[in-house]
């Protein structure tokens, strides 16, 4: 109890006023609304996140197999499962949608607060300037999708949000605090940021490892950390790296100017340090107060020698820039508050400098009033945040310090032009938007057909629906599965598909990097429509419309306006006919450097997909391991009965056994047949077997190294809980 009670007299209360500011910017009336959030990429991660609930997490999985997009994909062995665990936890007391946007709106609250930890002096001493300095790097605006601010979280990079909040509070334990367990205590939280997202645990290691190092601490307590870290991230990232061959590098093109790394909105912060630097600045000063720490400049360093000489494959220079941002801010905030306090040394008195600082408030308060109140729907968000703004001033006016970080921290907010239309967009659901009706109408339509795997047209004025990607949903409402989806990267099958795609669109995305797409060449479409196994096509625009309805491999099935849907005739699994061209299974090494890099000296499975995929019907590029020669089948009358795909299972009866079949499901090692060869990878990317029998059977599995790497984890916990045991009463 005297714990306790000690912990509520160091507690800031004055720090509720800020958190309660971010809760209304992110609309807390909003979040509690029982819809289906949307917005960007956000519209389409509700639907593997839903799945992960419903078919993961009940079971005690962190990984799987999904058919919902791509023609099957592995689920969450590529993309991160902190934000579907803490979602899935807080379903079981609320509604999906609401439990949903808590936990996006979560990863903006945390990144604020991570970033003021960074400028505390003591673990109870909350910091003004540090809550400004997160809200500013929370709330940039010149960009919208490289992670970490509102804008990018909006967009669907909340994963790259928690990964970077909890990697700077790893850092605040190691370095700051002084928790009896911190070390411990910052293993969390590095285990939390690798389960978020992979690219900024990379970045934090060596500043954490080298700090982790020179750290004066018990052994025990290092090698519990160890463990404690072993143990969260063993199973989900030993079968990450061993599976990297089998993710989809999209090719992003890296930046190259100077201008695309530092911001619009962050160039005036690097201006004005750029005059510090000039000026006669105190620098031994600052050094003697312990302003800075190394932290921060190794961020700056990193993200420039990253920004322009990482090599150019599955890292994207373009992710520098959250953390390029996040360095320039910490530094610039941290002079910025010296400056302060210095000059609030030597004011005589302290009403005019509040006069001056409350006008600012309340000049600041009017723009933003300005700006919003045409808008009716905002009325409340505009109130809401004047009320705090007023309480703040009463609150802080006996300290200028105070008030002159709550005056930068309105300032802030007011200089915000599209976040609030993008929060409100976002968290009034699919459901909120005026035309959603049309997508129901739809979706109650394919329910009345027979399940089947369907690709649409992309069309950016889908978004008047919540999204350009509102398709992708259609496994999340209807028993159908969509080609297309967001995982792009988990899926061998999705630089095929947006080819595919590419020719049946008026306007196509092509988003994967180094593609030769078919724009415009409807018939090779189609053709690899049938390639795909795609059962159903649906079209948006009036041309793509008219190009289906005189294509004869197509039948039109009805029309729920503006869409139409056809029907396809394919097959799910054939034999393979063509001839074979054989790709040996090269060293993981081998494997692992040639799918994340570019123009490496290591030829690769893809490379020769890519180049077959015009030409299927000639030949089939299959990987084969040593030792394994296969012959393509010489008969044609093959009889397929009894087909059940589903996430744990293939079943099917062939007339053929002893035959090479194509199954066309995205091939993933896990696959394993019961009696039969293979599975294979065979071109594009799909499975090939030999089955021993008419009945076939294929199960996914958990191969071996994810059961040595969840032993091992439990292993580690054990060690770090016998550890534990030991020095508790010593430390």
């Amino acid at each position: 109890m005297k714990l306790l009670n000690e912990k509520i007299t160091k507690f800031d209360a004055t720090q509720v006023i800020y958190y309660s500011m971010v809760l209304i910017i992110l609309r807390v009336d909003l979040i509690f609304l029982d819809n289906t959030p949307t917005g960007g990429d956000m519209g389409a991660h509700v639907v593997p996140i839903k799945y992960f609930i419903e078919n993961f997490a009940s079971s005690f999985k962190i990984n799987g197999w999904s058919n919902d997009w791509f023609a099957g994909y592995p689920a969450y062995y590529f993309y991160f499962p902190f934000p579907a665990i803490l979602t899935y936890f807080l379903n079981l007391i609320l509604p999906y949608g609401v439990a949903f946007k808590i936990m996006v709106a979560g990863s903006i609250i945390l990144i604020v607060y991570s970033i003021e930890k960074l400028f505390r002096k003591e673990d109870h001493l909350f910091s003004h300037v540090g809550v400004v300095a997160g809200l500013m790097f929370a709330l940039t605006e010149s960009f919208t999708i490289y992670g970490g601010n509102l804008a990018s979280t909006l967009a669907g990079q909340f994963s790259f949000t928690y990964s970077l909040a909890f990697a700077n509070l790893a850092i605040y334990y190691i370095i700051k605090s002084t928790h009896k367990y911190k070390v411990p205590i910052s293993s969390v939280f590095l285990s939390l940021c690798l389960l978020s997202h992979l690219i900024p645990f990379i970045l934090y290691l060596p500043a954490y490892a080298i700090y982790w190092l020179i750290k004066k601490e018990k052994f025990e307590l290092k090698l519990i950390s160890i463990f404690i870290f072993t143990t969260l991230v063993t199973r989900f990232i030993v079968p990450l790296i061993y599976n990297l061959e089998f993710t989809t590098n999209m090719g992003y093109t890296p930046y190259t100017r100077v201008k695309d790394l530092i911001k619009a909105d962050i160039l005036p912060y690097t201006f004005l340090l750029f005059l510090f630097l000039l000026g006669r600045f105190n620098f031994k000063k600052l050094k003697e107060n312990k302003v800075f720490s190394i932290f921060e400049f190794y961020l700056l360093i990193v993200s420039v020698i990253l920004y322009f000489y990482v090599p150019e494959g599955a890292l994207w220079n373009g992710r520098m820039v959250p953390f390029f941002n996040l360095g320039m801010i910490i530094i610039f905030f941290k002079i910025l508050n010296f400056l302060i306090k210095e000059t609030l040394q030597f004011q005589q008195g302290n009403l005019i400098t509040n006069l001056i600082i409350l006008t600012s408030i309340l000049a600041c308060s009017y723009v933003f009033y300005e700006k919003w109140i045409e808008y009716d729907r905002y009325r409340l968000f505009i109130v809401s945040l004047f009320i705090l703004s007023l309480l703040g001033v009463v609150l802080f006016y006996h300290s200028t310090y105070n008030l002159f970080n709550l005056g930068v921290f309105v300032f802030v907010i007011s200089s915000m032009s599209f976040l609030p239309h993008w929060v409100n967009w976002n968290f009034t659901g699919y459901e909120g938007k005026d035309d959603w009706s049309d997508i129901e109408a739809l979706y109650s339509s394919l329910e009345k057909l027979p399940p089947g795997r369907i690709m649409w047209e992309p069309n950016s004025d889908l978004n008047k629906y919540g999204t350009p990607m509102v398709l992708m949903t259609i496994p999340l409402f209807t028993e159908h599965t969509s080609m297309e989806g967001l995982y792009f990267d988990s899926s061998l099958t999705t630089p095929f598909h947006f080819i595919a795609v590419s020719g049946l669109a008026e306007k196509p995305s092509n988003p994967v990097g180094g593609l030769s797409y078919i724009n415009n060449d409807f018939q090779k479409g189609v053709d690899y429509l049938k390639d795909l196994g795609i059962d159903y096509f649906i079209s948006y625009t009036d041309s793509i419309k008219d190009k289906a309805i005189d294509n004869k491999d197509l039948k039109l099935l009805f029309v729920s306006e503006p869409f139409s849907v056809f029907q396809i005739n394919t097959k799910k699994i054939e034999l393979v006919n063509q001839r074979l061209e054989t790709f040996p299974r090269i060293s993981f090494y081998e494997r692992t450097s040639s799918s994340l890099f570019r123009d490496t000296e290591y030829d690769n499975f893809f490379n020769k997909a890519y180049d077959n995929f015009r030409y299927l019907d000639e030949y089939r590029v299959i990987e084969l391991p040593l030792g394994v020669s296969l012959n393509s089948s010489n008969d044609s009358d093959l009889v397929i009965s009894d087909l059940k795909i589903s996430s744990s299972e293939i079943k099917f009866t062939t007339n053929k056994p002893n035959e090479l079949h194509i199954i066309k499901v995205s091939y993933f090692p896990n696959w394993k047949i019961d009696e039969g060869l293979g599975p294979y990878r065979i071109s594009p990317s799909f499975m090939s077997i030999i089955p021993y029998e008419n009945k076939v059977v294929l199960s996914f599995e958990r191969v071996n190294i994810e059961t040595y790497s969840f032993y091992f984890g439990i292993f580690s916990l054990l060690l770090s809980l016998i550890l534990f045991w030991r020095v508790k009463d010593n430390v």
